[in-house]
């Protein structure tokens, strides 16, 4: 199955006045490399999160973002700081006395200033207390990366199925146009002779040697044989299992060097003209297969 290399992946909870939030960025890359981003109090859960992603990503490079909000609830109990309130309260008149300002200070006021109104203190989350929580969070991140580099990698497999099949078609035509390529060779250098020594005939011996030269040199069946063998092994790898994106691309690597044999040897235009086509579609094909995993 292709899977793609780019993704992302979020999830977020929260739980009593603790909001988590998991968030997974996924990227081209050779290798695989699992980068982490956690608060600093939760160094000790960075592998357990590497494990978790690695499970969901076989190649590219992925950024974890693991953050933490401390939410107030605002209808929870609170005290006021009557001295503080006071203190504002007594500031005011004074200024508007100072000022000879007339603007009373009301209660809707007072509460609004720092330090009158007095919430209870959000408790320190440790990572033990954190670290199952944690971890849920993270593979449902996870399951939502993997499920964006599904459907993208569905795509890729239908545009490189429909053009594995094209460049199959033409293979099949090459075949049939390699015979022919023989016998055009044949006439046109039959016909060469007779226009330049006239009416003379020229030796049937002679003029098979060349023939039978020119197909050896232009025998392409070894490379029509090689290319419908590697198309075959490229089926094979879009139904594997594991990651296939290196093993694709060097498909595509020998199978572009048979067709570039394909049109120097055959001197045939149908042909070249095939392998030209061929080489264009491998060329769209490598494009899309740096993105699988």
């Amino acid at each position: 199955m292709i899977l793609s290399m780019t993704g992302y992946g979020r999830k977020e909870e929260q739980r009593g006045n603790v909001r988590l939030l998991a968030e997974i960025r996924a990227v081209n890359h050779r290798y695989c490399e699992v980068i982490t981003r956690l608060p600093k109090s939760w160094g000790v859960l960075e592998a357990q999160v590497k494990n978790v992603v690695s499970q969901k990503v076989r190649r590219g490079r992925v950024e974890v973002h693991i953050s933490m909000e401390q939410v107030r609830d605002h209808h929870a109990p609170f005290t006021i700081d009557w001295t503080a309130a006071e203190f504002y309260a007594q500031a005011a008149a004074k200024m508007n006395e100072h000022f000879s300002l007339h603007a009373p200070l009301t209660a809707k006021d007072l509460l609004t200033l720092p330090g009158v109104v007095l919430h209870e203190e959000v408790a320190q989350v440790t990572p033990e207390e954190i670290e199952e929580w944690l971890t849920q969070v993270v593979v449902a991140a996870a399951a939502d990366l993997y499920q964006m580099k599904q459907a993208e990698g569905e795509r890729i497999n239908q545009d490189l199925t429909m053009r594995l099949t094209q460049i199959q078609t033409w293979t099949d035509e090459i075949l049939e146009f390699s015979p022919q390529a023989t016998e055009e060779y044949q006439k046109r250098l039959t016909q060469r002779i007779q226009d330049l020594s006239g009416e003379l005939v020229p030796d049937q011996s002679r003029l098979m040697q060349e023939v039978a030269l020119f197909a050896e040199r232009a025998d392409i069946s070894e490379e029509t044989t090689r290319l419908a063998s590697h198309c075959a092994q490229f089926w094979d790898q879009l139904n594997a299992t594991e990651a296939v994106g290196r093993k694709l691309d060097f498909l595509l690597q020998e199978m572009n060097r048979e067709a570039n044999t394909i049109a120097s040897k055959a001197n045939h235009l149908p042909i070249q003209r095939l392998a030209v086509e061929i080489k264009t579609e491998l060329e769209k094909m490598r494009e899309q297969v740096q993105n699988v995993e």
